[in-house]
């Protein structure tokens, strides 16, 4: 039997390594982007393009992880990662960019429901009363660690490199090598996944396994709709991703423009900024949750809520200190935001649908995610990075109101439990 601690060392240390890998490329991302020829319309196109090659195949592959098991898809999930990584570093058209990105796509839609649920899954094994959340919460610390150490280097790696070319036009440049150091982390955690991860789960064959994606797909699907707190959840995150985009894919143009793009420690610095202030809204989401008596929802509506006026005065801003602090609130408050919205949704589902239902979740998400870039990248270059996080603002803050049916609808259901009469029961 696996111990507390030993599940949290080893999911927490996979995380950990996951993100660091993804945060070492991503303050410079962007700017590696249009280094290489791209305009924001390019890049809303392939931020579009990931997210629906992840809304197309989020479901099966949720499905994929409740049948054959959660260790072999995480393992996939970390090979197309490894490959996106590798094509990217070697793209410079349309075409080989696309490829990276929809292996991305893969790799993302693959993670979503696999090694979550195995935490989850074990930590309900040893304890069936256990309290999730200070748990998720201190998951999500090591995911926001990973990103912000990983920024921190990877704002860092091209002033160490800063003798390679820098024109864009050569496969090693001083921005291409945060992706050289992020492939080698991504090996580690492959290897990781590969030895430390124990699954006892009879996995029935490949044949057995892929006939029972539909029908868990059929489960999935109409548990969602048959479940009134479901749809909220789903939709309030459908906004959130929305909003996510159009600050995570336009904000090194933005800040470039301020700081100029020779200075990547600086957004390297902001990043991390942007993740440690994100591990403090985890921890903080802690004790607010208990102060509040545990009402999730309505500590989810404040973090939204508070998250989406951040975001309309950031487009407001005309230098990079206050445009900073604002950047740094929105992440305090998505911080915030993350376990609270997991114990909701992970009380609604049981634990055989449970890879199938976070992968539901994941594909409003990145649903969001599509519709954003669809129209994100035409609105930037033709009105301004300001009027796509104006519009994007003003939806976040207004779905907060959704947290907060969530929360009136939990309120009037344990009311509901300690008001009826246990007498009647019995007849």
């Amino acid at each position: 039997m696996e111990t507390l601690g030993g599940v949290k060392r080893i999911y927490f240390t996979a995380e950990f390594l996951t993100w660091f890998a993804v945060g070492l490329v991503l303050p410079v991302s962007v700017l590696l982007l249009q280094s290489r020829g791209l305009d924001l319309f390019e890049i809303g196109l392939l931020m579009g393009l990931y997210s629906l090659t992840i809304v197309l195949l989020e479901l099966p592959t949720g499905g994929l992880a409740d049948t054959i098991g959660r260790k072999p898809v995480t393992l996939l999930s970390y090979l197309f990662a490894l490959g996106s990584s590798l094509a990217f570093l070697v793209s410079f058209s349309m075409p080989l960019f696309l490829l990276s990105f929809v292996l991305l796509g893969i790799s993302r839609a693959l993670a979503s429901g696999a090694l979550g649920a195995w935490f989850v899954d074990r930590l309900l094994e040893i304890d069936e009363e256990i309290d999730l959340q200070p748990h998720l919460a201190h998951a999500n610390v090591f995911v926001i660690a990973g990103l912000s150490l990983g920024s921190l280097a990877g704002g860092w790696v091209p002033r160490l490199f800063s003798h390679l070319p820098t024109d864009g036009a050569a496969v090693f440049t001083p921005l291409s090598m945060t992706l050289v150091f992020s492939i080698i982390v991504k090996v580690a955690g492959i290897v990781l996944v590969g030895l430390w991860i124990r699954e006892r789960r009879t996995a029935p064959t490949e044949r057995g396994a892929l006939a029972g994606i539909p029908k868990l797909l059929k489960t999935a699907l109409v548990e969602s709709r048959g479940n009134p707190v479901i749809p909220l959840l789903l939709t309030a995150s459908l906004m959130g991703a929305l909003a996510l985009m159009s600050v995570e894919t336009f904000w090194q143009p933005r800040f470039a423009g301020w700081l100029g793009t020779a200075n990547t420690p600086l957004f390297g610095l902001l990043m991390t900024g942007a993740f440690a202030v994100g591990i403090v809204g985890n921890l903080a989401s802690i004790p607010l949750s208990k102060r509040l008596k545990g009402r999730h929802g309505l500590v989810a509506a404040l973090a939204q809520g508070v998250g989406g006026a951040a975001v309309v005065l950031l487009a407001l801003q005309t230098n990079a200190a206050p445009a900073a602090a604002l950047f740094w609130l929105f992440y305090l408050m998505g911080g915030a935001l993350g376990s609270p919205v997991a114990v909701l949704f992970n009380r609604e589902v049981p634990s055989e649908r449970r890879s199938s239902m976070q992968s539901v979740m994941s594909l409003a998400a990145y649903g969001g995610s599509f519709l954003g870039s669809a129209v994100l990248g035409y609105l930037a270059k033709t009105s301004g990075i300001g009027t796509v996080w104006f519009v994007s603002g003003t939806i976040l803050s207004g779905s907060a109101a959704l947290y907060l049916l969530v929360d009136l609808r939990s309120r009037s259901g344990r009311l509901l439990n300690t008001t009826v009469d246990p007498t009647l029961s019995h007849g």
